[in-house]
């Protein structure tokens, strides 16, 4: 796999343990501890990725990018079959379809290397490393950013603009 595709996945993986954990606040108690479990994963995944030459736990990691996936869709298999949506109601639609576009993609670019044989590849040139990462970094970020203002923890969030700070006078009559 090479360099920027293995930071592509690590930053949809990042991407993503932030949607799942913005969405603990507001989640009902069940709800909550898987959204935690399964965002600081792959939060720690997703940094594992980006600071190693070689992908932590590919099998594991493809299988972990796809239960959330299979999991909210049995969650809204539930709510449909029993005519109840107030069981998936806690589950906001946006920041979800969000995160499982990204772990979709995680699963699928780790399913077509494990399928791979493993060889060596060149290391990218400076120039195409950065701006491979910089793409990868904004694509991610513009799609998190939205998905993490749609959860409860977004909702209260103080809007830009709007951040008053307290200000301290320092001993020579000056705001710190």
């Amino acid at each position: 796999m090479s360099t920027i595709t293995r930071g592509w996945i690590a930053f949809a993986a990042i991407g993503t343990g932030l949607i799942h954990l913005a969405m603990v606040m507001g989640s009902a108690l069940p709800f909550g501890i898987a959204l935690l479990a399964i965002g600081s994963a792959e939060l720690v995944w997703g940094v594992c990725a980006m600071a190693r030459t070689r992908l932590p736990l590919p099998r594991v990691a493809f299988a972990g990018a796809l239960a959330p996936v299979l999991l909210w869709a049995g969650v809204l298999s539930v709510a449909v079959v029993l005519d109840a949506p107030a069981i998936a109601a806690p589950l906001p639609f946006f920041p979800l379809a969000i995160a499982t576009m990204f772990e979709l993609f995680v699963a699928a670019v780790l399913g077509a290397h494990l399928r791979r044989s493993v060889e060596p590849r060149p290391a990218p040139g400076a120039g195409k490393y950065l701006l491979g990462l910089l793409v990868g970094s904004i694509t991610v970020a513009a799609l998190t950013t939205p998905a993490l203002a749609a959860t409860a923890s977004g909702a209260v969030a103080v809007p830009h603009g709007e951040h008053t700070g307290l200000l301290l006078e320092n001993e020579h009559g000056g705001h710190r």
